[in-house]
């Protein structure tokens, strides 16, 4: 093979290499996803609506604090590692991890806020001191976990028929303790249950009480004052 031909091999070579490196360079490029920063914070609060617990009640609202402008696109080939510090329960703020390690080793966090909605009780209208509650005074209203006390009502079911202890403003939570389930002289219904049978009577309250709490009853046919605990709406409980 003479000294030209030989040239023209190699070059002929050398652009069939160039060729296919280029090839593949540009597939590779076309595998890359690229990600902007809006993209990325919803993958965070995607990780975080998969992960945290809420009871079937609960509602659930996740949203990423807005990363830096500054923060460039990222290329990556895969999806990215998602990750957090903590496992769930989570607090009302948890930082997320989203790794990528080709073609370009990055790693970005996002702080993701997270807030439980609970059902609560509310005054639809004003309701005045000693007022019966019906079911068209009342409504469900979802607040934020954190502001929801322990004896908020979160069934209106449960207080219909009771009245209130005080006067409670429209469109403020109510609280068990604003409300006897039980009032002082009303008739209520004894449940007694004797050795795993329940018998029903009647008798009249001696004093007020919201459910849970233990009020004096007097049975009405015996005359015997019992200390009874409140289930429900003028029903009382005892163990005898």
């Amino acid at each position: 093979m003479s000294m030209i031909k030989k040239i023209q091999f190699f070059h002929s070579l050398w652009l069939l290499l160039a060729l296919s490196m280029g090839t593949a360079a540009t597939a590779q490029s076309r595998e890359q996803t690229q990600y902007s920063r809006e993209q990325l914070q919803t993958l965070a609060e995607q990780h975080i609506q998969a992960l945290a617990k809420i009871q079937p009640s609960q509602q659930l609202n996740v949203k990423a604090v807005d990363l830096d402008a500054r923060i460039p696109e990222r290329f990556c080939d895969q999806a990215p590692d998602i990750h957090t510090a903590t496992a769930p329960p989570f607090n009302r703020q948890v930082t997320v991890q989203l790794k990528c390690n080709s073609p370009a080793l990055w790693t970005q966090y996002v702080h993701v806020r997270i807030e439980k909605l609970s059902p609560v009780v509310i005054a639809k209208e004003h309701i005045a001191r000693g007022q019966v509650i019906d079911a068209d005074s009342v409504t469900v209203a979802l607040r934020a976990q954190h502001f929801v006390r322990a004896q908020y009502v979160d069934e209106p079911e449960l207080i219909v028929g009771s009245r209130s202890k005080r006067s409670i403003r429209q469109g403020l939570p109510i609280n068990a303790n604003q409300l006897c389930m039980v009032c002082k002289g009303d008739n209520v219904n004894i449940m007694a249950t004797i050795n795993g049978l329940t018998i029903k009577t009647t008798g009249e309250a001696l004093e007020d009480g919201a459910i849970g709490e233990n009020v004096r009853v007097r049975n009405r046919k015996s005359g015997r004052l019992v200390n009874a605990q409140v289930v429900a709406v003028e029903t009382v409980s005892v163990n005898i």
